[in-house]
């Protein structure tokens, strides 16, 4: 595994906790909760199905980073479990989050950004919830969404809705919404042959605290302290199509969202469907020789090839929540433009 590869794991893994579980809701009004509770009907198209997804959906994408909160939550993955302590709370117009881990050396990580920032981390692994509500009825092609009812989670009601894909190159998920605040409580990512293969879920949480709550918390005997503009900024990339490069297959529904200089020559090219999402990564290297190799951490796959533009030699990179044969195909079919159309070609 490249040195980029390795250095991703241990920097936004954390980021994707917390990323999964800060998705707040608008409180459902009373006369919705038996709507929500019920079973879906077995038919697809029906309206009392569609019409309770949409409404989920829609109070799921409000208010989304304004709520003050904190919890215990487990994430287990293919390596085993871990748990966490995430607190999240808005002061003057900056979010912050600190994640502390609550097994092995004393550490924590603590993120602050301007509201309405979208730090690397949060563009690459997506802010799914957030996105569903606006593209539902595109996302309805490629998922089939069901709400399943109702379920305890850290003793408090949830929404558990159920989105399942249509063809094997993404991945399926099962959320479980706080029904009070539209946290997300717990997150499951189903592989393409609806496996679990990571998860997130809250054990204990506690909501509506003060900033001033926060300003106290115990220092870690590791801290990492990362502002926004430690990963990147707050600028989303351009939605132009890569000036350079081109990948020559996606799967039906990935689109090209953006691209980014993530630091040094490094390029970061971003795909999503709405709902999934992979980024290519691309770093120039001095040798002729670009390690090959394949890695997985949860539902995280990576592909590592190299490609060559010109006489320059690239490692790649493909990182996503996608199948591992998805993200080496897309790997694989990765090339420059034609020289007539690439810049510097």
């Amino acid at each position: 595994m490249s040195r980029f590869a390795g250095a991703l794991l241990l920097m936004l893994l954390p980021l994707s906790a917390v990323q999964a579980q800060s998705t707040p809701v608008s409180e459902a009004p009373a006369e919705q909760s038996n709507a929500d509770a019920s079973p879906p009907s077995a038919q697809a198209s029906d309206s009392t199905t569609i019409r309770s997804v949409s409404e989920l959906l829609a109070r799921m994408a409000a208010h989304r980073r304004e709520l003050n909160y904190q919890g215990t939550f487990t994430h287990q993955d293919t390596n085993g479990t871990d748990t966490f302590r995430l607190q999240h709370w808005v002061d003057d117009g900056t979010e912050y989050q600190r994640l502390y881990y609550l097994q092995g050396p004393e550490r924590e990580a603590v993120l602050s950004k301007p509201l309405g920032c979208k730090a690397t981390g949060e563009l690459l692994i997506a802010d799914r919830v957030e996105k569903l509500a606006g593209r539902y009825p595109e996302l309805e092609k490629l998922y089939s969404f069901r709400v399943m009812g109702l379920e305890r989670i850290a003793g408090r009601p949830a929404t558990m809705l159920h989105i399942v894909p249509r063809d094997p190159f993404r991945f399926g998920y099962l959320f479980s919404i706080d029904r009070e605040t539209g946290l997300v409580l717990k997150s499951i990512l189903l592989d393409e042959n609806q496996r679990p293969v990571e998860q997130f879920q809250f054990v204990e949480l506690n909501t509506g605290l003060e900033a001033s709550h926060f300003s106290n918390a115990r220092e870690a005997q590791i801290s990492h302290r990362v502002s926004a503009a430690d990963v990147s900024g707050c600028h989303q990339g351009t939605g132009e199509e890569p000036s350079v490069w081109q990948l020559a297959w996606v799967p039906e529904g990935f689109a090209f969202s953006g691209q980014r200089q993530v630091r040094d020559d490094m390029q970061m090219l971003m795909y999503t469907d709405g709902l999934s999402t992979f980024s290519v990564f691309l770093d120039p290297v001095a040798s002729e020789l670009a390690i090959e190799a394949r890695a997985q951490r949860g539902a995280t796959n990576f592909y590592l090839g190299g490609v060559k533009l010109g006489s320059q030699l690239y490692q790649l990179t493909v990182v996503g929540e996608i199948p591992a044969a998805v993200a080496e195909r897309v790997g694989q079919s990765l090339k420059p433009r034609q020289l007539s159309d690439a810049a510097g070609g």
